[in-house]
């Protein structure tokens, strides 16, 4: 159950984070809410899944979860471009993040 609050904390990271594109200087309120229950809600589920995983390990796969879920957005919903080199150091978070999951023994 802590990996699935673990993977669900970051999914609301990459809400907060993607909302946060479209504040335009806090003009739009809209945006500011999704941005404060994401993060809300992520920290809320950060914090249960660090009961049993160690916060090293659950921190790591957050913001990995969070760097590749923003990378897919820009990509699928904004249209942005990556170079070869960019999908290789994306490629080494996602080693990274599979590395701890399955080292961390929770």
């Amino acid at each position: 159950m802590s990996w699935i609050l673990l993977i669900l904390a970051g999914l609301e990271e990459v809400v907060g984070v993607t909302a946060i594109k479209y504040i335009d200087g806090l003009k739009r309120k809209v945006p500011i809410i999704v941005i404060i229950a994401g993060f809300i809600f992520s920290f809320i589920c950060l914090s249960q899944a660090m009961q049993s995983i160690p916060s090293g390990v659950a921190y790591v796969v957050w913001t990995g979860i969070g760097t590749l879920g923003v990378t897919l957005v820009d990509i699928i919903w904004f249209r942005q471009r990556f170079s070869m080199v960019q999908w290789l150091f994306l490629g080494c978070i996602i080693v990274g993040i599979v590395g701890m999951r399955f080292t961390a023994g929770a």
